[in-house]
């Protein structure tokens, strides 16, 4: 899952840079699918593994798809910030 969540993080920051650049609003939507599919699975795939014992293992899944959906939300937000950065340089420099 680390590996993923590495890929998910680079392409984050480098499409927003990219974009940002190029002021492509549209790119809001790849992370926002990418980021949502990351934390479902995630999610899926624990609960898979976890099978039928309830009681302790519930609240292990719900601490990680909240952690999860942390990590998606705080990503999200960086590559915003690094969209209007990125926009506002371009801006700036005329391009």
């Amino acid at each position: 899952m680390r590996d993923i969540e590495r890929l998910l993080v680079v392409a984050n920051v480098v499409g927003s840079l990219a974009l940002g650049a190029r002021h492509d609003a549209a790119w809001f939507l790849i992370p926002l699918a990418a980021f949502g599919l990351y934390v479902v699975l995630a999610d899926r795939a624990l609960r898979r593994r976890i099978g039928p014992r309830h009681w302790p293992s519930e609240g292990f899944a719900r601490f990680t798809f909240n952690t999860n959906l942390y990590f998606a939300v705080r990503h999200i937000g960086i590559g915003a910030l690094l969209f209007a950065l990125s926009g506002t340089l371009a801006g700036l420099v005329g391009l």
